[in-house]
């Protein structure tokens, strides 16, 4: 099974944007405080809101708990329909939704999406017993029930509680991490747009959506999920594509509306965190040649004075072959070199090799500044399920 976004034409650039929206990434990063074990790359960012007030952290998991897995309700997706408003203009589009679009996105979440189906409409569904009925019987614990029957009967109230928290959470933690993340994403999103232009709907699915392919036949982008939808992207308007650090590990997808049709996938580099970096074979030949007793002990003499390889065998006990067989591994690592002197050849130290190898440790553990400019590295999104 899969979700197909459609388009009319393999290069619709008009129909392609990017977006992003701190209300929507904070939403994220609440449900890795509330449940820290389902994102273990983002421990660092749990750890430091061990630090929030103690009130705020209850609040925190007794609200965003819910939100596991691949279900974000689509009220925190609101703002992903401006051009890139403010926090404080998307917790004001939050807290001037409609109590019925509050409710329904809510009992999703609550009851468990086993209690929902896609509804033709889904304006008459909160007044159907039945489905109530569903949602109570799906919540998992005392706790979401209680959730789900306020969503139902006041889910004004629970709105409120929602704006209340994320701007407790915004002010005392997320103003700044927000700041810390957007030039990733950004990156990202320019990457993408920039495939796009040059290679198309496909290009910019290899670029930013490994998880996804591209069918040129029926001009889709073809994401696979444990569901079936299939979204017309003209009729729709657009698609989005929303680069999340938060949202990791998952992809995830909105086709319902109101909220914009969108992908929400996680930045490229999280989804390496590690890979090789161009200077850890040099770090590694260079630190192995030095990682041996004896060939240190010669490293230091040749540091004092160039030595021939009698000179090093007499000085250190060892026999003429055995010294050569070291010298013939710092060479290859380019700490000594060699040059005839009369009768012998003399091995001297090259300390420009040192400082090289000294470099290019601090910049693979990552103590070295960019001197590039590039963007530092983060520390440390399967399609959405209705």
């Amino acid at each position: 099974m899969a979700v197909s976004f459609t388009f009319p034409s393999a290069r619709p650039i008009g129909l392609v944007d990017f977006a992003w929206s701190p209300m929507f990434e904070a939403a994220l990063s609440l449900r890795v405080v509330a449940e820290p074990k389902r994102a273990p790359l983002h421990l660092p960012w749990v750890r430091r809101c061990r630090d929030l007030p103690a009130d705020l952290q209850d609040e925190i998991r007794a609200l965003f708990r819910p939100f596991h897995g691949t279900f974000v309700p689509g009220i925190f997706e609101a703002a992903l329909q401006g051009d890139h408003a403010t926090f404080a203009d998307e917790l004001g589009t939050l807290a001037a939704l409609p109590d019925d679009t509050v409710a329904l996105e809510l009992s999703f979440a609550y009851g468990g999406i086993e209690c929902t189906t896609f509804f033709d409409d889904d304006e008459f569904v909160l007044d159907d017993p039945d489905y109530r009925a569903r949602v109570l019987r799906g919540a998992p614990d005392e706790h979401m029930r209680g959730l789900a029957e306020l969503a139902f009967d006041d889910p004004g109230a629970l709105r409120d509680r929602y704006v209340r928290l994320l701007e407790r959470y915004w002010e005392a933690a997320f103003d700044d991490e927000w700041e810390r993340i957007l030039p990733r994403i950004e990156a990202d999103a320019t990457a993408g747009a920039r495939a796009l232009v040059t290679s198309g709907l496909g290009g910019l699915v290899r670029e930013l959506l490994p998880e996804g392919r591209w069918d040129p036949e029926r001009n889709a982008v073809i994401v696979d999920k444990d569901w079936e939808r299939t979204c017309d992207v003209g009729e729709r308007g657009g698609l989005l594509f929303v680069p999340t650090v938060y949202g990791w590990p998952c992809v995830l997808i909105d086709v319902a509306e109101p909220w914009p049709a969108s992908v929400i996938f996680p930045l490229r580099d999280l989804r390496t965190p590690e890979v090789p970096h161009a200077s850890d074979h040099e770090v590694v030949a260079g630190h192995r040649a030095l990682g041996d007793e004896t060939r240190l002990q010669i490293t230091r003499l040749v540091a004092e004075d160039p030595r021939s390889t009698k000179e090093l065998a007499e000085l250190l006990s060892l026999s003429d072959s055995a010294i050569s067989r070291h010298l013939k591994i710092l060479e290859a690592a380019g700490i000594v070199t060699s040059a005839r002197d009369g009768y012998f050849v003399l091995y001297r130290l090259v300390p420009e090799r040192l400082d090289v190898l000294s470099r290019a440790l601090r910049s693979t553990l990552g103590l070295a500044g960019a001197a590039s400019g590039d963007l530092p590295a983060l520390p440390v999104s399967v399609p959405r399920a209705r």
